[in-house]
């Protein structure tokens, strides 16, 4: 992950990071009331996947491109918010994370394992 280097450009902006435990900063790209009700409730794990499924089973899905998680951002035609597209910057501990470069539905099932605490697909 290329969160360090980012908080060694912005140290004003950006909190360092504890790498004991595999933390990065991460985008999340949605709609704008979704954006508020995560930012207000946190992210709930039983919504995964009702806005662009789920490559990798339920889960919060987080990445660590702007222009990745700006696929997932949407505006609301009608609304007061149309045109306007959301994007959270998070900050994430993934502990030990699975890695995998294809689709993995069972990505999961292999973190529930307890092996590992998480999971990065590229």
């Amino acid at each position: 992950l290329r969160s360090t280097s980012a908080v060694a450009r912005h140290p004003d902006a950006l909190s360092p990071l504890t790498s004991c435990v595999n933390e990065a900063y991460a985008l999340h790209g949605t709609s704008v009331r979704s954006a508020l009700c995560i930012a207000r409730e946190d992210f709930r794990v039983d919504l995964a996947g009702s806005g662009a499924g789920t490559m990798y089973g339920p889960g919060c899905y987080l990445a660590e491109s702007c222009t990745k998680a700006d696929e997932h951002a949407k505006d609301e035609p009608g609304s007061c918010y149309e045109g306007v597209f959301a994007m959270l910057l998070s900050r994430v501990c993934m502990g030990k994370f699975y890695y995998t470069s294809q689709r993995d539905d069972l990505a999961r099932s292999t973190v529930a394992t307890g092996v590992f605490d998480s999971t990065f697909g590229d």
